[in-house]
């Protein structure tokens, strides 16, 4: 199913002029979020915080382009049992496609892709450094600053389960950004 939809987005954007970069529709951007954990174990031993960021992005024809994200979440907190100290470090790498729904100053936007998760969770019972796929929407509203500079309002859900040991947990939730960037 995934390789027949995937063709078709492909024959898609080829006839509707290719997938070459358009001159001057390049931008990079740094953010800075605030993350809320989905899952519940996850929110009562790390609660969630700040996070930070980059983001390309790289204009197709029309209102479409494509994106790629780097973030990085650490949380500190405690087990629930032993009450032990904890350390967790997250880093998704993301890429998807967007849509824009305007192309005036302020223009408002929703995305979707997917992303590999890649966590480390140290603590005085041992160590897990793994990674897993996940998926990630997003809506948000860049506005046009001065120049090629705007500012980006954005707010991403995303999601990965994983399973290091018995327990399973979801590394994903809610993100708040504030992203400052500049456009090419």
């Amino acid at each position: 199913m995934f390789k027949k939809s995937g063709m078709i987005l492909v024959l898609a954007l080829l006839a509707g002029g290719g997938l070459s970069v358009q001159a001057g529709s390049i931008s990079i951007e740094g953010k800075a979020s605030a993350f809320f954990p989905t899952d519940k174990v996850f929110r009562d031993i790390y609660k969630g915080g700040a996070a930070f960021g980059a983001e390309i992005n790289f204009g197709l024809p029309g209102r479409l382009s494509l994106w790629v994200s780097g973030d990085y979440y650490q949380g500190q907190g405690r087990l629930t049992f032993t009450r032990e100290k904890t350390k967790i470090e997250i880093t998704p790498v993301c890429a998807g496609i967007r849509l824009a729904f305007s192309d005036s100053r302020f223009r408002p936007y929703v995305g979707v892709g997917a992303g590999y998760f890649r966590y480390k969770e140290s603590n005085p019972i041992g160590s897990v450094s793994k990674g897993n796929a996940g998926l990630v929407a997003k809506i948000g509203l860049a506005a046009k600053i001065s120049g090629p500079v705007f500012a980006d309002l954005q707010a991403d859900y995303t999601y990965c389960s994983v399973k290091p040991a018995d327990v399973k947990a979801d590394l994903g939730g809610l993100r708040a950004s504030l992203g400052l960037g500049i456009a090419f």
